[in-house]
């Protein structure tokens, strides 16, 4: 009997030794959980059932348990590498056949699909065409490589401050030039020969003056004279008129350095005399070919880009200037330095956006969403339908600042990288800014995990003793969170594994000592006499 008894102690320890020395090989197996061996006695018994002083016949392995404790996270530098931080297990498919690990080392194969070193697929929820995740059976996740199409601007929101302490531009009245060609808009062109006589008088509401008729024979002498004119008047003090003469000596130009400035007229005539002066029978508050109402000048502007159909980009500029009425200020706008007529820059076919603010500086009209149409050329969706977005903006004394500027379009762009968070969802990176989902990882959880089926390859199996597969997203549940680039190394104790090595080796020593001891009482029987 002592021999069966020490023959089971051997084969228990060996047993022991086995699951240790699993446990040590896989250290380094990243998701690897260890074993433990559980052990039971072993008594004999009759029919009628054992006795209270019955003598046991050894030991036996009931059963080696895997610990499914929490391993070190490691970081990696592949983000498609995972570690769950917490309970669960992803979920592998390989043509139906489902399977679970906690190896998260994951990589992007031929197709797109993410799989492990071993070509199975890692599951989960896919997207629809906008980034949606499609919260229905797991499936095996694939990365889109496509590019994503443009989005054309439909809002632009800008949040400003307004300098309550702008002045209001003055009431003027429009310049003209009257020559052979008539009554004519600034900027002016002035056409003909250095040499020609040139009567030119300006009157401003604030003063006059007056270039007496006189022959210039040299081009600079000119161009200095009416500069020299212009700038003598107050009312044209500041805005950037200025004077130019052509390398040939053939044209004089006279422009404004004003936002808004149209085509140039040229006047033509033998002598070209002429007289630019300020009439009163047109009152304006502008110098610069805006229409009838429009302010001289502007106190700030701000420019932003949109996107048309094509995802061809524009500059939209708005311009603000402070209105004659208390708390006013008329906002106008060009798309790539064309005047939009429904805002009334320079084409004078509609009227100014105005923003009203109360006397504590708050934005009270308009309503929030001011529709304007952009005319875009080059094949796109045209006019562009944008609708100006000015809440949060205020009037306080302070300088002009833009607190924010933002739109909802974008240009077409390409994946340039991703990350997954730890809720699972894969972010991709494009080219032109933007991130969308391209789908969501899911984690299974179990009842009893001690119960997966061990297949090798750092894969499990449900058997009947898991209980039903609980499948949720990372963070919810029971199950973990997920780390990207980063995995989770086995949870195997070396130290402790050593420790318990040697006691195996001393129980296997202890149990091969009982054979040999049983053995020398049995030779000492045989030698009686």
């Amino acid at each position: 009997m002592a021999f069966q008894t020490g023959l089971s102690g051997l084969n228990a320890a060996s047993s022991e030794l086995d699951v240790i020395g699993n446990n040590v090989a896989n250290a380094s197996t990243v998701g690897f959980k260890g074993s433990r061996s559980i052990f039971s006695d072993v008594f004999a018994s009759s029919l009628s059932g054992g006795g209270a002083s019955s003598i046991g016949i050894g030991t036996k392995v009931s059963g080696v348990q895997q610990q499914f404790t929490q391993g070190n996270i490691n970081v990696t530098n592949n983000p498609l590498d995972l570690a769950i931080n917490g309970g669960g297990f992803f979920r592998m498919d390989q043509n139906g056949s489902v399977t679970y690990s906690r190896n998260g080392q994951f990589h992007s194969d031929s197709n797109g699909f993410l799989v492990n070193s071993s070509g199975l697929q890692l599951t989960g929820y896919t997207v629809d065409s906008v980034g949606n995740i499609v919260p229905s059976s797991p499936l095996s996740l694939q990365l889109s490589t496509a590019d994503i199409p443009p989005n054309m601007t439909t809002k632009f929101q800008g949040g400003l401050n307004l300098d309550s302490r702008s002045v209001v531009p003055p009431t003027q009245t429009q310049g003209s030039l009257t020559g052979t060609g008539g009554a004519i808009a600034f900027p002016v062109t002035i056409t003909g020969s250095v040499n020609d006589t040139i009567d030119l008088t300006l009157n401003g509401a604030a003063g006059t003056a007056t270039i007496a008729a006189a022959t210039y024979n040299n081009s600079t002498q000119l161009a200095a004279a009416v500069q020299t004119a212009i700038n003598a008047v107050p009312a044209f003090a500041g805005f950037g008129y200025s004077a130019t003469v052509s390398a040939n000596a053939s044209v004089m130009t006279i422009t404004s350095g004003m936002i808004g400035n149209g085509s140039t007229v040229t006047v033509t005539g033998g002598t070209a005399q002429a007289t630019l002066k300020l009439g009163t029978s047109t009152t304006i508050a502008g110098l610069d070919n805006f229409s009838t109402g429009n302010p001289q000048s502007f106190t700030s502007s701000t420019s932003g880009t949109v996107f048309d159909s094509l995802g061809n980009s524009h500059v939209f500029t708005m311009y603000f200037s402070k209105s004659q009425a208390a708390g006013d200020w008329d906002v106008r706008a060009t798309v790539d330095g064309t005047a939009l007529a429904n805002v009334d820059l320079g084409a004078g076919a509609g009227n100014p956006i105005t923003l009203t603010f109360s006397t504590s500086g708050v934005l009270t009209t308009p309503m929030p969403i001011q529709p304007v149409a952009l005319t875009i050329a080059g094949g796109a969706a045209s006019p562009l339908s944008i609708d100006l977005d000015f809440r949060g903006s205020t009037q306080f004394g302070s300088s002009f600042n833009v607190n924010l500027l933002t739109q909802d379009g974008y240009t077409s762009g390409h994946l340039n990288g991703f990350n997954v968070g730890v809720d699972g969802k894969i972010l991709g990176q494009y080219s032109n800014g933007q991130a969308r989902t391209l789908g969501q990882v899911v984690l299974v959880d179990f009842a009893n995990p001690e119960g997966l089926i061990p297949l090798g390859n750092n894969q499990w199996q449900e058997s009947s003793a898991t209980g039903l597969p609980v499948i949720g997203t990372p963070g919810s549940g029971s199950v973990g969170t997920l780390q990207s680039a980063a995995v989770e190394s086995s949870n195997v104790d070396l130290t402790a594994e050593l420790v318990n090595m040697i006691t195996a080796q001393r129980n296997y020593q202890a149990n091969a000592q009982s054979i040999k001891t049983q053995d020398a009482v049995l030779q000492t029987l045989v030698n009686m006499r």
